[in-house]
């Protein structure tokens, strides 16, 4: 028999340092972490577009790859937000994946149309701080609105999509 060499605790009503955890599972990650990711990566790309200028500075001459970096996880995160839909979950998978593309498309696109229309109108001080500001507001509305559409649907307790 081997001996084991790890400490061994003879109190258990310590408290432990780094308490255990539950393990992510794959949806935690696809549907929760990612979407969040997204967001994020969408608040960065608000800025880009708003205030070119500070977003340069901060990024150096990687400021274009490092903003379409943002993007792109932009869509892939409202991609999976909206592909882990309860309303979507019954719909075959080739149209899930449609209609999250389209979703994801739509809010990125419309978002840059937007800023780009009001990037004008925006005193440029306050160009960043709107950018982030209405970018999350933005997400908040269509989280709201989705979270509508899914309150709405029948079968609202169809299971939860699994990769």
């Amino acid at each position: 028999m081997e001996a084991d060499s790890s400490p061994k605790v003879t109190d258990e009503n310590l408290p432990a340092s780094f308490p255990e955890r539950p393990k992510l599972s794959s949806n935690d990650i696809c549907y929760r972490i990612m979407p969040t990711m997204g967001s994020i990566s969408y608040g960065y790309f608000s800025v880009y577009i708003m205030d070119n200028a500070w977003f340069r500075s901060v990024f150096d001459r990687n400021d274009f790859v490092i903003a379409n970096c943002f993007w792109f996880n932009a869509h892939i995160g409202f991609g999976l937000y909206l592909f882990g839909s309860r309303h979507l979950r019954l719909a075959p998978v080739n149209r899930r994946i449609i209609y999250s593309v389209f979703g994801a498309s739509l809010l990125n696109f419309g978002s840059v149309l937007f800023w780009g229309t009001c990037k004008s109108l925006v005193p440029h001080r306050l160009r960043a701080v709107f950018g982030v500001l209405s970018g999350f507001l933005l997400l908040y509305i269509g989280k709201e609105y989705v979270g509508y559409v899914d309150e709405k649907v029948r079968g609202s307790d169809a299971p939860q999509y699994v990769i």
